[in-house]
């Protein structure tokens, strides 16, 4: 039998059925302004650059999705918040805004007016460009700001108003949806949502606005991935699974047990750990072992990376890494 191609396994996961491997699908896209010898800021404008180097990374790491753009800043650069880059064009400081959420409502005449400014047509670009490019698979992946992320980068994560927060929150989410919609259009295939825990006040009305955003991505058989900075809140899980279904939140993996922390009965994913990610890792081929065993004997659906991986990263030992972790077979019934 042939195997499914990447899409074909998104498709068979969303409707519950087990994966013959899990699904692989770390974040890899700072790489690609190295591998084009270009800067961070000529890099996340030039969507021919970027499709060129995200082909590269498929061929070489043999990924089973690649990262057609990533980019925390990108939702609130649209916006119009100012972005300050360096002399060198390597490190950029966002400051927002500010005001609440009726100051933010007044910058746009609707929000899906978002979808057609700053880079997020270059985004949309580079999601076509590699669907011609790379056709029938892999899965093409892109990430987009969760409400409470990008109310922070808005208006800013010190306020005097707390009052406020609540439709800061519901103008951000209506952002997002309006971007994730944009990439969907642009056949995305994973949406990775970056939450900030933290940021998360009011959890069940944080689950509601998310799950319209996770209900549309479903629609489009593309795969919602919630991502988040740090430790989830208890709190949020639950609300989370009370008020929106279907989204999948990648856990940690316990390296000393190799056991997967939290994972959700249904569609069970894990975070790679970091250490496999930085340069020199694991010489020795143990944490690779490791991660194999578990990808084999459990129902783990996917296997990611909590943030872009470092571009810095020892390119032919993740592939090594890959390359086994692809191998990995698992007897179905």
């Amino acid at each position: 039998m042939a195997e499914l191609t990447p899409r074909a396994m998104i498709r068979s996961m969303l409707q519950g059925d087990r994966l013959p491997r899990p699904l692989l699908l770390p974040i890899v896209f700072a790489l690609g302004a190295r591998l084009e010898n270009l800067s961070p800021r000529a890099f996340l404008g030039n969507a021919t650059r970027i499709a060129s180097s995200q082909r590269q990374i498929r061929n070489v790491l043999g990924l089973d999705g690649v990262t057609c753009y990533f980019d925390p800043y990108l939702e609130a650069e649209a916006f119009g918040c100012e972005l300050t880059w360096s002399a060198d064009e390597m490190t950029r400081v966002l400051r927002p805004r500010g005001g609440n959420a009726t100051d933010l409502r007044e910058q746009l005449r609707a929000p899906g007016e978002i979808a057609g400014r700053g880079r997020i047509p270059v985004a949309c670009d580079v999601l076509r460009r590699l669907k011609v490019m790379l056709p029938g698979e892999p899965a093409l992946m892109a990430g987009v700001s969760g409400p409470c992320a990008l109310a922070d980068l808005l208006v800013g994560s010190a306020r005097t108003a707390e009052s406020s927060r609540p439709e800061e929150v519901e103008f951000a989410a209506e952002l997002t949806a309006s971007v994730c919609t944009s990439f969907l259009e642009s056949d995305a295939n994973v949406i990775f949502i970056r939450e900030d825990g933290a940021s998360i006040q009011n959890c069940k009305q944080w689950a509601e606005l998310l799950s319209p955003i996770v209900n549309a991505i479903r629609f489009y058989e593309a795969l919602p991935v919630l991502l988040f900075d740090g430790f989830p809140p208890e709190a949020a899980l639950t609300a989370l699974e009370a008020g929106c279904e279907g989204v999948i939140c990648p856990s940690a993996i316990d390296l000393a047990s190799g056991r997967i922390l939290s994972a959700s009965a249904a569609l069970p994913s894990a975070y790679l750990p970091e250490t496999c990610l930085l340069p020199g890792q694991d010489e020795d081929g143990a944490l690779g072992r490791l991660l194999q065993a578990l990808a084999r004997d459990t129902n783990l659906c996917l296997l990611t990376s909590q943030r872009d991986v470092p571009k810095d990263v020892d390119v032919k030992s993740l592939a090594s890494l890959f390359s086994g972790l692809r191998s990995v077979s698992r007897v179905m019934a």
